[in-house]
């Protein structure tokens, strides 16, 4: 059949809610712009109609394809929708940028339409968007998709993971494959996706990555000999599509981060403002309990399997208490912390003056609020316009917890992530780093800072304490912002002690927490079959 390609001028501009434009040179360059921040996205259609193919051979495979760069918050992913004979829509699925995806057409579906999915705003250069279509069967496709990386002997599971829209997604899963890689050890990723049979792959700085759901997941261990199945964010259809394989005897290795295997109500930090979020926390507690019930029986019955948590308060304080059993086949490795892109030199003493936040809006767990109530309780002490805050983050509870300091001329307020890359820029230039909490099982981002050199001023609260103490750190009381704001007076007035503080926060995440030391344990622990 006919390839259908998509880079042309057949797109339309949006407006309100959203503005979007395109402008066709030798690409798609797209500008967004997102007016009102409750219209969360925007599809704009191919051609502003249906595209109606002649026939649609059930025994055919069709890939769909979408490429190109970003830059802002904007994300771009291709859609493509499926139309019966009626002309109702019955099929959807959507093709993240950077990927090539064998979309599974049901049999009703007889004409489609393509799409990009637009959210965020920023600037996007669309390379390839097109829609293939092969007369060879997709099993065969799908088998040959699945078959590229002969060399990969291990395979990760997990929820989601980076790719050219959303490069922060589990980074830290990330950053532990390149590490494997560079020791030889070569892994492959399975993003379990709620869509049953289109099954995407791209590559990401290197590493392979598939997309599809239970029944791919299947097919795809039933056709590779893994040695050893991994898993990142454990969840009951990870393992049953893992037990439906050849593969349910392979020895396993879980690391249990954090949400997956915790009571619903130890958030409560999230809700106990907002009913309608208690109420849809009580919605989810059955399926909370179901999770929970899972893990249980995984921790106490099942076989060939061994569990990785980064702390010792994780473990003892709520895996092993919200399930009410004994872990009895685990080990205590922590997240690693890259000393190497966040290399320590030694900070200058102005630099005790300059506070940094790094956190994402999209809960209260990260407590951004106590920073703002920290500035503010500062404002109120001469030392306050002799210093300088910097406020990097994303997510919907930016505009109203930073509204109380948005005008504030020491304030600087940066709505929007930032890269690996980009993070230890702004630790370079900045000597505190204030990131209080109320739910942690570590404190990457702290222990990142740290590495840099910066001081940690936080709560002690959790698994915290298990990596920051008053050598190397600030630790306020649970709910104590006056804590937060009397540790930054407290380096201002002690520059030698900021000093001090600052190179032992430099050296302890070495010791406890570094890249290499991290890497060598989680290896073994992969490699002892």
């Amino acid at each position: 059949m006919a390839i259908q390609h998509f880079i042309d001028d057949n797109w339309s501009e949006v407006s309100s809610p959203y503005y979007v434009s395109f402008v066709i040179e030798d690409s798609l360059l797209i500008e967004a712009i997102q007016k009102k921040k409750e219209s969360p996205h925007i599809i704009t259609y191919y051609d502003n109609k249906r595209i109606f193919l002649d026939t649609i051979h059930s025994d055919y495979t069709y890939i769909a394809k979408l490429d190109g760069e970003t830059k802002n918050s904007v994300q771009i992913k291709q859609v493509i929708v499926g139309y019966d004979k009626n002309n109702e829509q019955v099929f959807s699925v959507y093709n993240p940028l950077g990927c090539e995806m064998i979309v599974d057409f049901p049999e009703e579906v007889i004409s489609y339409s393509m799409g990009l999915h637009i959210s965020g705003s920023g600037e996007a250069e669309i390379t390839l968007c097109s829609l293939e279509a092969f007369s060879s069967p997709r099993i065969i496709n799908k088998k040959q998709l699945a078959l590229r990386n002969t060399d990969s002997k291990y395979i990760i599971i997990t929820n989601t993971y980076p790719d050219k829209n959303n490069y922060y997604q589990n980074m830290f899963v990330h950053k532990r494959v390149l590490s494997y890689k560079k020791k030889g050890i070569n892994v492959e990723v399975y993003r379990l996706n709620t869509d049953p049979g289109s099954v995407a792959y791209y590559e990401y700085e290197g590493i392979p990555v598939y997309l599809s759901g239970e029944r791919e997941l299947t097919r795809l261990l039933d056709n590779k000999s893994y040695k050893k199945i991994l898993f990142h964010f454990i969840n009951e259809r990870m393992y049953r599509a893992v037990c439906a394989s050849t593969a349910v005897n392979k020895p396993k290795l879980v690391w249990v981060h954090g949400y997956e295997t915790t009571k619903w109500y130890r958030r409560w930090f999230n809700f106990y403002r907002d009913m309608s979020n208690m109420r849809m926390a009580l919605k989810q507690s059955e399926d909370n309990q179901k999770q929970l019930d899972f893990l249980k029986k995984l921790y106490s019955e099942e076989e060939n399997i061994k569990f990785i948590f980064v702390s010792n308060w994780y473990k003892e304080k709520v895996a092993e208490k919200d399930t009410n059993t004994f872990v009895k086949n685990a080990t205590i490795i922590h997240n690693l912390i890259d000393d190497e892109l966040f290399d320590y030199v030694e900070k200058p003493t102005e630099q005790r003056k300059r506070i940094l936040t790094i956190r994402p809006f999209s809960s209260r767990t990260y407590a951004n609020d106590l920073v703002v109530k920290a500035i503010l309780e500062l404002k109120k002490r001469d030392i306050f316009n002799d210093l300088i805050f910097d406020i990097y983050g994303e997510g919907p509870l930016f505009e109203e917890v930073v509204q109380p300091i948005r005008d504030l001329k020491n304030v600087n307020l940066h709505n929007y992530f930032l890269s690996q890359e980009e993070i230890s820029k702004q630790h370079k230039s900045h000597g505190i780093f204030l990131g209080p909490s109320r739910m942690d099982s570590q404190g990457v981002s702290l222990g990142e800072a740290m590495s840099s050199g910066l001081v940690p001023v936080t709560n002690a609260i959790c698994a915290i304490p298990e990596f920051i103490d008053d050598k190397c750190g600030y630790l306020a009381d649970k709910e104590d912002f006056v804590g937060l704001a009397n540790a930054i007076e407290h380096m201002y007035h002690n520059p030698k002690e900021f000093i001090k503080r600052s190179r032992t926060a430099a050296q302890r995440v070495r010791n406890q927490c570094g890249k290499n030391k991290m890497i060598e344990s989680e290896l073994l622990e992969i490699t002892n079959l």
